[in-house]
């Protein structure tokens, strides 16, 4: 089973965050997954990713020049670029790490497609995406971003109109 996919399952109690992400969101397993070099950026990629789409992904990553510790930046920025790619956000696992799973965000290409332009070795994720334009471009206004779900600065909004936060 995805590493992820167990954090979260025994970890739904602990937040709203973690509640939601159990409920609505799906898992991307290592399997799955590839560690690349595209536009001379590590990304992680789903490992059926054609050519045409890395040259899409080489293209975003020159335009919105991904950093470090910054996922939630790059994922919008590269919905920004192009509409193909779908904002996820959820919670990444390293294989060799301890740490358990990370509050992340990472994008979807086609829906499907697994596109993390953040430098990070996870190798395994659960996430939702988030597909409303209108909360997209409210959020990708922030700088900087402190994500959707998690956003504690809006005192969780996204949450609370959903019904898991009072």
């Amino acid at each position: 089973m995805n590493a992820a996919t167990k954090y979260v399952e025994a970890s739904e109690n602990v937040s709203p965050l973690h509640e939601y992400v159990s409920d609505h969101g799906q898992g991307v397993s290592q399997s799955e997954l590839e560690h690349a070099t595209v536009a001379g950026r590590s990304v992680t990629l789903s490992n059926d990713v054609n050519s045409d789409d890395q040259d899409l992904i080489a293209d975003g990553i020159r335009v919105t020049d991904p950093a470090e510790k910054s996922c939630f930046n790059n994922s919008l920025g590269m919905w920004e670029f192009n509409e193909r790619f779908s904002y996820v956000e959820g919670f990444a696992v390293m294989t060799d790490s301890d740490v358990g799973g990370i509050e992340h965000a990472w994008c979807l290409l086609d829906g499907e497609h697994l596109v993390d332009t953040t430098t990070a070795a996870f190798d395994h994720y659960y996430g939702v995406a988030i597909d409303d334009p209108e909360i997209l471009r409210r959020y990708a206004e922030e700088s900087p971003h402190e994500g959707i779900l998690g956003n504690h600065k809006n005192r969780y909004a996204f949450l609370r109109d959903r019904g898991y936060v009072d």
